[in-house]
């Protein structure tokens, strides 16, 4: 739909009579013009009709724009609203810093967690010691990316590396800007990292504290309710809690700071997720206790033991446990990309965050507020015509068998890091003769056409399914593999 064109429609009707005049939302040109001659609002509608309910829905609460999408626009709102909420809040959280609320390392970042803040995410690269550097420079790079505010240098179990330890810190510090913890309980490797001024210690116990009596006083560290030395791990809400009550009081006596909470989220069904959630709201009703109010800590939310431990797509988990998580005003979320399964789980959480956070502070449910987290689903469908299918040709499977294309054959793979689509092309003796690298199956699918890499109709039918399914698997966080 070209201005020209609409500029004709306009010339045709009164547009006087009209309070706004909605154009399709992937229209190419700024309705600036328009809108000033016409002396109307011509703004841009959503990209795709079926949004036109739910944008109606919300007109008189979005400024709709002369050169993006409404659906656009409302994300964007969304993502302003977030900001705006999280500003306000961090102004008063600077002015009631405690034991509750406190900067992870005020000298280097302004990250804070406590009370009534959005709660930052760690990602953890695990057995970090083990990798070479470039597979954690990377796991690094796409961590950030995805929105993760500290990253986890995940030790080996019974297998320390305190000089490793040293190597990891300097060359993340050496490449990025990012806070870093270490999550060992293995006293060589945790001084190796306070050699190195790591920025958080995950985590101590009633078994080991007592090892760790001279750390530094402002440096934050998790606490357990367990003695992993002696085999102790309580089941029992009222014991974790007060196990991690007396932990704080011991360390705060020693003059410890900055403590956070762990109450140790567990695994649905064996061990069981229902009776570790219960020790989080017995934490947080427990607190409210004038006698406890003084051992109030942020609470720490491991939810990678959940997400892992499940065959069950990782963004709906994700989504329901962030919402637990900011119900609870939990302090921090700890999080992992371990598992092929877990791809983009850490940006599935920011975003669960973001979402969840706003309706909080709106109190709302988290829907309908500028953010979604969609992957497989969505909220709206295509309405569908009467068809007349009395004349239609029924397929009900592919012809088989397999010729080859005389000019050659495709390799498509997926580089969930770097964001790319690869497609090598090589000849029927195996040489490779073409490599194109994007992120967009249409581009690749006219590039492969411009280039005359074939013309066999049943080989470009193939290449564009299997590109299509590579797009869709790079935004989604799937695996790819071709054929299947």
């Amino acid at each position: 739909m070209s201005e020209k064109l609409v500029e004709d429609i306009l010339k045709k009707i009164t547009p006087s009579e009209y309070d706004l005049i909605l154009l399709p939302g992937f229209i190419q040109w700024d309705t600036t013009r328009l809108e000033e001659e016409n002396s109307i609002e011509i703004k841009k509608g959503p990209e795709f009709a079926s949004d036109l309910p739910s944008i109606l829905k919300q007109i008189d609460s979005v400024i709709l724009s002369n050169k993006k999408a409404a659906n656009k626009v409302l994300e964007f709102s969304g993502e302003q609203d977030y900001k705006e909420i999280v500003k306000e809040k961090i102004e008063i959280a600077k002015d009631n810093l405690g034991t509750h609320t406190f900067f992870i390392n005020e000298q280097t970042s302004d990250l804070i967690i406590g009370n009534n803040l959005p709660p930052p995410i760690i990602a953890e690269i695990v057995n970090c010691p083990e990798k070479n550097n470039q597979a954690i420079l990377r796991k690094v790079k796409h961590y950030i990316e995805s929105g993760a505010d500290v990253i986890d240098i995940g030790c080996v179990a019974n297998k320390p590396y305190p000089e490793r330890i040293k190597e990891i810190v300097q060359l993340i510090r050496k490449n990025f800007d990012i806070l870093i913890s270490i999550d060992s309980m293995e006293k060589s490797e945790i001084f190796a990292a306070i050699d190195e001024s790591v920025d958080l210690i995950l985590s101590l116990d009633l078994g080991n504290y007592k090892d760790f009596l001279n750390l530094p006083r402002d440096v934050p560290i998790v606490i357990l309710p367990t003695n992993i030395k002696a085999s102790y791990f309580p089941k029992e809400p009222e014991i974790r809690v007060k196990n991690l009550f007396n932990l704080t009081q011991e360390l705060k006596q020693n003059g410890f700071k900055k403590l956070i909470a762990d109450p140790l989220l567990e695994t649905p069904i064996t061990p069981g997720i229902c009776n570790s959630l219960e020790s989080y709201f017995l934490y947080k009703k427990q607190v409210l206790k004038k006698l406890n109010k003084n051992l109030e800590l942020p609470l720490f939310f491991g939810i990678s033991n959940v997400v892992e431990l499940m065959d069950i797509d990782s963004v709906g988990v994700n989504g329901l446990l962030a919402s637990i998580a900011v119900e609870l005003d939990m302090g921090i979320l700890f999080t992992v990309e371990h598992s092929t399964k877990l791809m983009e789980g850490v940006k599935e959480l920011k975003e669960s965050v973001k979402l969840n956070y706003i309706s909080k502070y709106k109190r709302t449910p988290p829907i309908n507020q500028g953010i979604n987290v969609f992957k497989a689903k969505g909220k709206t469908s295509q309405v569908l015509p009467e068809i007349d299918i009395s004349n239609a040709i029924p397929v009900k499977e592919s012809a088989l068998g397999y010729k080859p294309d005389k000019n050659g054959y495709f390799k498509f793979y997926v580089n969930n890091y770097t964001k790319e689509i690869y497609v090598l092309f090589f000849s029927n003796n195996n040489n490779l003769l073409n490599t194109l690298r994007g992120n967009n199956a249409e581009a690749l699918s006219k590039k492969i056409l411009e280039l005359n890499l074939t013309t066999n109709l049943h080989h470009i039918n193939y290449v564009g399914r299997e590109l299509a399914k590579a797009e869709i698997c790079l935004n989604f966080g799937k695996p790819f593999i071709q054929d299947e």
